[in-house]
């Protein structure tokens, strides 16, 4: 019997010698997120006390440094000693508080120079009271009966005018502005549900670094088109956290089970990614306490669990230490006492992130590695593995109150593994027995002398290439059959982001296509009402190229193939059934298909 403990003296540089694929590589695929509540993660509460920890967040494992919004708060309406965050008076200034503008160019230089990212939280439904805004361009906001409106009863705050397109112009220019004077990477959005998903679009394309998209997070998970469609990197697997305290307080595995899984096949969010959480400033605030309170005993295994499910990782203001805090609102300040930290849970939290860096299978995005959920024979126990491209880590979880013993069926690799909370190696495979602790957890990853590990068939996918000459602003995708939900999702389709180069041609692209036979229609549009019809139906069957052109018209395969045609219905758009690179015929706005003497092609 194999037996995994809770032990959390571990040697990182040991199991870095020994276990495979422990190349400690950082990529948007499998960043860790870091929130700060700056007010309250220092004694001083400012800039300066950020920066000082910066280095140790760095050893811990932490990718992403978030603020709460730092802009200049507003003075009217507070809920208590402070104001809120949230409460913004001033987008393009500092709040005093906080430090001063050299303050901030300091630790944005100490993050970066720790190879990390800084993201700034970005407040555009609401404003506060005394915002420069409301005497200066009244017009921004909503009214009713002629007086400004308080959104959700937040009486520090005035609702916007979301669809002011003016309003978004100047929104646009003070995100530029502390991208362009501080060298931020990114935004993390409030309430991204709130604002015209015009804005987010906008934002998305004009507010770049270098010339280069920056990151974006939404706090929300009503809109998944602002994720599919490209303006958003990521957003918060919301309900997929309802669902972990469901299971704390009293729920059934199975339910948890099929949310993990639920998590990965949701085709919103296919080939994207997702943050999770346990705990963020919105959980303690509203809720009371910490991620203690909200987990209890199933905190570690569920810490355990959200670095190693699927998504972007997020910690918050003290979860590294467990710190037992009361009710902390956004209106005091009640400063983190790092004198008394839980070494057991920081431990585990800096393996975790050694994990998430080093493991391929537990990449997310375009590169997820596919969850399995084996049979443990034990009905508290939920085992589950991760696997990618012959990379696999399994995970045992201990969910109920006293010691388990027990075997897994089904598909679990037979390899030589090592722990890696022991840094033990042991030979794990179907059948085998285990003992975990009451609230215990094992994870498992290839020892070095593990041997191959299957490569799990996927489900097959295909690629969507558009060459995109339309001049438009924007190209969507969208497909759909008369018998079940389009790939692309809800209308508006897909906002096709992405690129890639083959031979001389950078195309868009729309990824992991799932391959059926069934027929399609296909429309290409650019979202303000234009849009261009397939003649006929495909079958996404294999990879696809397509040549969208507002010059050529619509010609037969002969007139084609002779350099003539008309051009009657322009522009013309053509796209190759069979997925193979086509050759560009002379006559513009033409792709055909040669095999042999024999030339096809389809008209949209």
């Amino acid at each position: 019997m194999i037996m995994c403990r809770r032990v959390m003296v571990i040697l990182l540089m040991a199991i870095s010698l020994t276990g495979r694929a422990a190349t400690d590589v950082r990529t948007p695929e499998n960043r860790v997120i870091y929130e700060v509540f700056v007010r309250n993660f220092s004694p001083a509460g400012n800039l300066k006390g950020v920066e000082a920890q910066i280095p140790r967040l760095k050893e811990l494992g932490v990718d992403v440094v978030w603020l709460m919004p730092v802009y200049k708060l507003g003075d009217i309406g507070k809920w208590g000693t402070y104001s809120s965050p949230y409460a913004v008076k001033d987008y393009k200034a500092l709040d005093p508080a906080n430090g001063t503008e050299q303050d901030l160019r300091d630790l944005v230089n100490t993050i970066h120079a720790n190879g990390m990212e800084i993201w700034f939280d970005w407040v555009a439904n609401h404003t506060s009271m005394d915002h420069v805004w409301v005497s200066g361009h009244p017009e921004y906001y909503k009214r009713s009966g002629g007086n400004f409106v308080h959104p959700n009863g937040w009486n520090d705050v005035y609702q916007l005018d979301v669809n002011n397109t003016a309003m978004q112009a100047e929104m646009i220019n003070c995100m530029k502005y502390w991208v362009d004077n501080f060298d931020i990477d990114g935004y993390r959005c409030d309430y991204a549900s709130g604002p015209s998903p015009e804005l987010w679009r906008k934002a998305s394309q004009q507010v770049l670094k270098n010339g280069q998209r920056i990151a974006w997070l939404a706090e929300d998970d009503s809109r998944p088109e602002l994720v599919r469609n490209g303006y958003f990197d990521y957003n918060y697997a919301w309900g997929f956290r309802d669902r972990l305290v469901e299971f704390a307080r009293g729920g059934s595995l199975d339910n948890l089970k099929n949310a993990c899984m639920s998590l990965h096949t949701d085709m919103n969010y296919l080939g994207r990614s997702r943050m999770v959480y346990l705990s963020n400033h919105d959980v303690v605030q509203d809720n009371g306490g910490t991620e203690d309170k909200h987990f209890g005993q199933y905190l570690r295994p569920m810490t355990v669990l959200e670095f190693t499910i699927y998504g972007m990782p997020l910690l918050y203001n003290g979860q590294e230490i467990q710190y037992k805090s009361g009710q902390v609102l956004l209106s005091e300040k009640t400063p983190i006492n790092w004198n008394n930290p839980d070494t057991e849970m920081t431990s585990l939290i800096k393996t975790l992130c050694w994990l998430k860096h080093t493991q391929p299978a537990l990449n997310t995005g375009a590169e997820n590695g596919t969850l399995i959920n084996h049979n443990a024979s034990n009905s508290r126990v939920y085992v589950y593995e991760r696997r990618r491209e012959g990379n696999s880590v399994v995970v045992m979880l201990n969910l109920g109150n006293t010691d388990a013993n027990f075997t897994i069926s089904g598909s679990l690799p037979d390899m030589q593994a090592r722990e890696v909370f022991t840094d033990s190696s042991v030979r794990i495979k179907a059948g085998e027995s285990f003992s975990l602790p009451a609230y215990g957890y094992a994870v498992y990853i290839p020892d070095e002398n593990s041997g191959e590990i299957p490569i799990i068939p996927q489900d097959p996918v295909c690629n969507i290439y558009v060459d995109d000459q339309t001049g438009w602003s924007d190209l969507y995708l969208y497909s759909y059959r008369n018998d079940a939900p389009s790939f692309c999702g809800l209308w508006p389709g897909v906002a096709l982001r992405q690129t890639e180069t083959i031979g001389n041609v950078t195309y868009k692209v729309m990824r992991n296509v799932p391959i059926d036979s069934h027929e399609h229609h296909l429309i290409l549009h650019n979202g303000a009402g234009t849009q261009y019809d397939v003649d006929g139906t495909f079958i996404p069957d294999s990879d696809i190229f397509i040549m969208a052109t507002p010059t050529g018209g619509r010609s037969s395969v002969d007139s084609v193939l002779d350099g003539a045609g008309d051009s009657d219905t322009p522009p013309q758009v053509y796209y190759n059934l069979q997925g193979v690179l086509v050759d560009r015929h002379p006559t513009p706005g033409v792709y055909i298909r040669r095999q042999g003497n024999r030339v096809s092609k389809i008209k949209i």
